[in-house]
């Protein structure tokens, strides 16, 4: 599919979401037979949101969550590793809740070479600041649905420490990060990561509409 991915262990999110159903069967069909050992995680959407410096039901999410829309996993356990089935049953409920940011925060301590992502790459980042007494405030969103602010010149605590984990795929201390995308660029940061870690991002459009990828 345009990316040569060497990994032993390899995770793979699906953003599940309305805007994917359309061509999720022909998406997966891919999937399985690139990667058919991987572990293939299915959530709704691919946003990536942060909290100060915190990511949104990351790791070490604290305090009062943005509202998002929110949608139940549509992993199927029977295709996952046992070590699959292990990392499921402990990022569900915070994926369910904060999507493709919960999950690649809490996937990349985890023993996985790649992280790869199929998404349409819609949802985007979103970062909030926390008001007191009140509900977080959004001062930035590169989202197709609602952009908001310029890009921040200096990166977010969780956004530095994103990207040195990245980093650290070259000495083969952390995963490398491929994206797919069936649709529009992904987000500047999500390629940053890219970029740090040494992978690819690659745009699989043609799964909308052919069986196999362009000559």
């Amino acid at each position: 599919m345009g990316a040569v991915i060497r990994a032993r262990r390899v995770a793979v999110y699906l953003d599940c979401s309305g805007s994917m159903k359309a061509y999720l069967p022909r998406v997966e069909a891919e999937i399985r037979k690139q990667f058919p050992d991987a572990d293939v995680f299915r959530f709704d959407g691919a946003r990536v949101v942060g909290l100060g410096d915190m990511v949104v039901h990351g790791r070490r999410f604290h305090g009062i969550a943005p509202k998002l829309r929110q949608g139940p996993s549509q992993t199927v356990l029977t295709t996952l590793t046992a070590n699959g089935r292990q990392v499921q049953a402990k990022i569900k409920t915070a994926c369910e809740q904060g999507s493709l940011g919960a999950w690649m925060d809490r996937l990349l301590p985890e023993s996985y070479d790649a992280l790869v992502i199929f998404s349409d790459f819609q949802d985007g980042v979103r970062l909030y600041e926390a008001k007191k007494g009140g509900a977080p405030h959004l001062i930035y969103s590169d989202s197709s649905y609602h952009r908001v602010g310029a890009a921040p010149k200096v990166p977010t605590h969780w956004q530095r420490e994103w990207l040195e984990a990245f980093a650290k795929a070259g000495r083969g201390a952390g995963p490398r990060l491929y994206l797919f995308t069936v649709q529009q660029e992904p987000q500047a940061f999500l390629q940053a990561c890219v970029a740090a870690s040494g992978g690819t991002s690659v745009s699989v459009a043609w799964l909308k509409k052919s069986a196999r990828p362009p000559r």
